[in-house]
C-alpha cells in the first residue's frame, strides 16, 4: 500500500514538473494598432519591444490586476489583458495595406504609437 502511494505521489510530482516547463496558458492577439511589451506590469515601465495589431502573443500567467505575463519572440514581458483578444482582430493595416505603407513609419514612430496607447485611459466617463 505504501509503495502504491509513493508511486502515485511520484507520478503526480513529475507530471506537475512537465506542466510547469511547458508554461504557456494560451495564445491571444494584440488588438490595438501598435503597442509595447513592458518590462514590469506598469504602463510607465520600460518597453522591451513594439508589436502591431494582430500579433500573436503567448500568455503565461495573470499578474497584478489586469496585466498578464507574455512572451513575444524572445522577449518576456507584460501586457494589459484588455489589449488582447482571443480571436485575431480585423486590423486597419491589414484592411488598407497600400494606404498604411504610404506613412513609411520607422521604429521610433512605432514605439511612440505604442506609448500613446499606454497612456490612453479607455472606459466610460462617470461625469454627469
Amino acid at each position: 500500500m505504501k509503495l502504491l502511494i509513493a508511486i502515485i505521489f511520484m507520478c503526480s510530482f513529475f507530471s506537475s514538473v512537465v506542466i510547469a516547463k511547458k508554461g504557456h496558458v494560451g495564445v491571444m492577439y494584440y488588438k490595438h494598432i501598435f503597442g509595447n511589451v513592458h518590462q514590469n506590469p506598469s504602463r510607465y515601465s520600460s518597453a522591451l519591444t513594439t508589436i502591431s495589431c494582430g500579433h500573436p502573443v503567448k500568455i503565461y500567467s495573470i499578474k497584478m490586476g489586469n496585466w498578464v505575463k507574455v512572451k513575444v519572440g524572445a522577449q518576456n514581458g507584460y501586457l494589459p489583458m484588455s489589449f488582447l483578444s482571443t480571436k485575431r482582430p480585423k486590423c486597419f493595416q491589414d484592411k488598407y495595406p497600400r494606404f498604411f505603407d504610404k506613412f513609411a513609419l520607422g521604429p521610433t514612430d512605432l514605439y511612440y504609437w505604442g506609448r500613446l496607447y499606454d497612456q490612453y485611459v479607455i472606459g466610460k466617463s462617470r461625469v454627469q
